[in-house]
């Protein structure tokens, strides 16, 4: 009787069978520690994210929780003109109980903050919408607090364009190092982020420009 198949074959289709079968095992074995993997990632960044929220101020780049610390001053006792060689200071959105840390200028003694992409009216949802809903805030900056209000400054005032003037001035990094390495990482993510929302095809600016006032007193509505 003649054999269907060569011995050869046989054993190749053997040893394949094989193969697989141990292959299988490990694969799940590999997709589980994938999945494991992936829910610790999930699970620490979920935590992280609670943690950050509702830290005592922002947390490098990341929104953070109240500012908590920091002893009061009334707005009138800031000097703001010395303050001004700083870069950054901390703010609080009081409506969302939010903080982010924010660069400043100061102008004829009076502190300005800005918001440079797509800021209202874009893809992307941005602290100034959340200030034209309630514009109270809480500035920390030297290690010390107050109680601040934000105004908005149009576009195209005599007001906007000094205060502006004066905050590219500030950051635009003449003198090297830290400030000119981050105003042309800023411009940048600027630049990209203004073509990948559209900003850059509409004729109003993506900007908001905001006076810094002074506000309630503590524990006032």
């Amino acid at each position: 009787m003649r054999r269907s198949g060569s011995p050869s074959r046989c054993v190749s289709s053997r040893r394949s069978w094989q193969t697989d079968v141990e292959v299988a095992p490990r694969r799940r074995l590999w997709l589980g520690r994938l999945v494991v993997i992936g829910g610790l990632l999930a699970a620490l960044t979920v935590a992280g994210l609670f943690f950050v929220s509702r830290a005592d101020g922002p947390v490098f780049v990341f929104a953070g929780g109240p500012l908590r610390s920091g002893p009061w001053l009334d707005f009138a006792q800031v000097d703001w003109e010395t303050l001004d060689a700083l870069n950054e200071l901390e703010m609080e959105i009081v409506g969302i109980a939010s903080s982010r840390t924010l660069w400043f200028s100061v102008h004829e003694g009076v502190p300005y903050v800005g918001c440079d992409l797509d800021c209202v009216g874009g893809r992307l949802t941005r602290w100034p919408q959340q200030i034209a809903r309630d514009d109270r805030v809480v500035i920390r900056i030297d290690g010390r607090r107050v109680s601040a209000r934000l105004a908005h400054v149009p576009h195209g005032t005599e007001e906007y364009l000094e205060a502006r003037a004066r905050r590219e001035r500030k950051y635009a990094g003449d003198a090297g190092g830290r400030a000119a390495a981050e105003t042309a990482a800023h411009h940048a993510v600027v630049s990209v982020g203004e073509t990948l929302t559209g900003r850059s095809q509409r004729a109003e600016q993506g900007d908001r420009l905001y006076r810094v006032n002074p506000g309630p007193p503590r524990g006032s509505p």
